[in-house]
């Protein structure tokens, strides 16, 4: 069990070489659309079906489908904003950095100009969003990411501020994508946290600034409203989105918080209420489970992300540090560079920077932030014969 910072930091500096090493390209859970057979389903549900077979096939087979390694801003803004966190070592910093500039110069420009989009076709139960189209939860780890490493201009953060507003608010709520109206609450809490967090941000006017906030306040309401009476949130509002997930809820949580921190909004009851529920139906002891009552299926976003929560737990008073040093000795084996190599399902989805190795990286710089009484060991120093990252 890694019971220090020290081995913390050093698991997270063997995850980032990893996919440092492979210039953070690699598979993704929702690449299915990318090879030359996504041009052919012109369908929703072949689509859906070809993008479900490539993610959970036990064989990877986007070899075999002409499906390449991609490169997504999504994981260089995770990455980014968790290298951040370790800024006081000059190696961490310079990590930062760099993977905050590639992602600043991924911004949108354009109709969507100050946004982010996956780099590839998306098609879900509920929606279909092109490449071309900008989405909140990439906008959200990607502007978090940069803010992190201030690596955007003035003029790029009020681009950011007015674009969320105008494409992605519809006056109630935070929208998945532009031309969506449909609430999914993970989603809509983390435009409400980034509205919020802007809110705040020197380069914008008053007035926007207030409008950020406002339609801030009007979305956590609207997600803390849509709690259920055992404390849980469903995906979103809808007749097939009813399902409750570990590590959507998880996103919840944590921008429920963030959100009402930034806005002043007093949250506790929904907060504790919703951690009770999490607490004790999306874990078997330390392992997390995937969906609520459900069995412990393995993804290492979902994992990732209950070693993220269980060092927030831990740090908001809802769960002991032992716990989270639980979770992650429970999960940390699976993931590539820190364990056997032995990965259960498709290897694609252990290796894919944007859904494995980012939010890892995330959760164990936050769990040794959440730990500061612990001694902080040296900064890692380059290989021999490996040049130290330059910002």
């Amino acid at each position: 069990m890694p019971a220090t910072t020290t081995d913390v930091l050093t698991l997270a500096d063997r995850l980032f070489r990893w996919a440092d090493a492979r210039d953070w390209a690699g598979p993704d859970p929702y690449d299915g659309l990318t090879g030359p057979l996504g041009r052919l389903a012109v369908h929703r549900v072949l689509r859906q079906g070809l993008l479900q077979t490539v993610k959970r096939s036990p064989v990877d087979l986007r070899t075999a489908l002409g499906i390449r390694p991609l490169r997504t801003a999504t994981a260089t803004g995770t990455a980014a904003g968790a290298c951040a966190r370790l800024s006081a070592s000059p190696v961490w910093r310079q990590r930062a950095l760099r993977l905050g500039r590639r992602t600043a110069a991924e911004q949108m420009s354009g109709r969507y100009a100050g946004l982010w989009r996956y780099e590839f076709d998306v098609q879900t139960r509920w929606a279909y969003f092109p490449a071309s189209v900008p989405n909140l939860v990439a906008t959200t780890f990607c502007a978090d990411g940069c803010l992190d490493t201030g690596t955007l201009e003035d003029e790029a953060v009020r681009s950011l501020a007015r674009a969320l507003l105008e494409h992605l608010h519809n006056g109630t709520f935070f929208t998945y994508t532009p031309t969506s109206d449909v609430l999914v609450h993970n989603a809509n809490l983390m435009g409400a946290a980034l509205a919020a967090r802007l809110a705040r941000t020197a380069p914008l006017s008053a007035g926007l600034a207030d409008r950020l906030a406002d339609a801030a306040r009007r979305a956590v309401r609207v997600s803390v409203d849509g709690q259920r009476p055992d404390g849980s949130w469903p995906y979103g509002e809808g007749s097939r989105l009813g399902w409750v997930d570990g590590f959507h809820t998880g996103y919840v949580l944590l921008r429920l918080d963030q959100a009402a921190t930034l806005l002043g909004v007093d949250v506790r009851a929904a907060l504790e209420r919703g951690v009770d529920h999490y607490l004790r139906h999306l874990f078997d002891g330390p392992v997390p489970r995937y969906v609520a009552h459900g069995g412990t299926r393995r993804d290492p976003n979902n994992d990732a992300t209950a070693v993220r929560m269980a060092a927030w737990a831990a740090e908001r008073g809802f769960a002991g540090a032992d716990f989270a040093r639980a979770v992650l000795a429970a999960v940390v084996h699976r993931y590539p560079g820190l364990g056997s190599g032995a990965f259960p399902g498709n290897r694609g989805l252990w290796e894919s920077p944007r859904w494995s190795v980012a939010p890892l990286l995330d959760a164990l710089t936050a769990l040794h932030a959440a730990r500061p009484d612990e001694p902080n060991p040296a900064a890692p120093t380059a290989p021999a014969g490996q040049p130290t990252p330059t910002a």
